[in-house]
């Protein structure tokens, strides 16, 4: 009587989760509001893909979470601008 050879390994090459959310039109927003720190948000974005693909799925799920912490910060900080900005030529145009 033979044993039986059961065969555990995974056969499938692919990755096994889907791809996170890349964030990318948030980081495209983010290149308008504030474009240094956009700029760091639109790469990030950009490697989750790719990441995802060479089967590094953490490393994608971090750099998504990257890309929409820089987004944030950059719309945060372009919007905060923008408000000084107004605020200050409003008060210097007022007597």
């Amino acid at each position: 009587m033979t044993a039986q050879h059961q065969d555990t390994s995974a056969d499938f090459d692919g990755p096994l989760a889907p791809p996170p959310a890349s964030s990318l039109p948030l980081a495209i927003l983010a290149v308008v509001a504030f474009v240094p720190f956009g700029i760091v948000a639109l790469l990030r974005a950009l490697s989750v893909h790719r990441l995802w693909e060479q089967g590094e799925y953490d490393r994608s799920v971090r750099a998504a979470a990257d890309a929409r912490q820089w987004s944030i910060r950059a719309i945060s900080l372009g919007v905060s601008i923008a408000v000084f900005l107004v605020g200050a030529a409003y008060v210097l145009t007022n007597p």
